[in-house]
């Protein structure tokens, strides 16, 4: 990575952004806590909110296909996170 992918420079206001990269692991994390909440992590805010609903359903009509669909969650959190940062 050169240093213009990892620092953002604005000269007026002289503050320095750094962006980091999406981990598996952080947004496996996150997706464990809040279903969507991995996906928001790695960038992809539309599927987080679909993952979001779908699960949260899912756990109102019957707990089994909330967990189910929370594990599928997490796990595809996992790689979108690695697939984000080239991993």
């Amino acid at each position: 990575m050169s240093m213009n992918d990892e620092f953002e420079f604005q000269e007026a206001m002289g503050e320095v952004r750094v962006r980091r990269m999406p981990s598996g692991g952080i947004s496996a994390v996150l997706a464990v806590l809040l279903p969507g909440l991995g996906h928001v992590d790695a960038g992809r805010l539309a599927a987080g909110a679909i993952w979001f609903v779908a699960t949260t359903f899912a756990y109102w009509a019957i707990l089994v296909p909330g967990f189910l669909l929370h594990a599928l969650n997490t796990w595809s959190a996992y790689w979108a996170a690695e697939e984000a940062s080239g991993g």
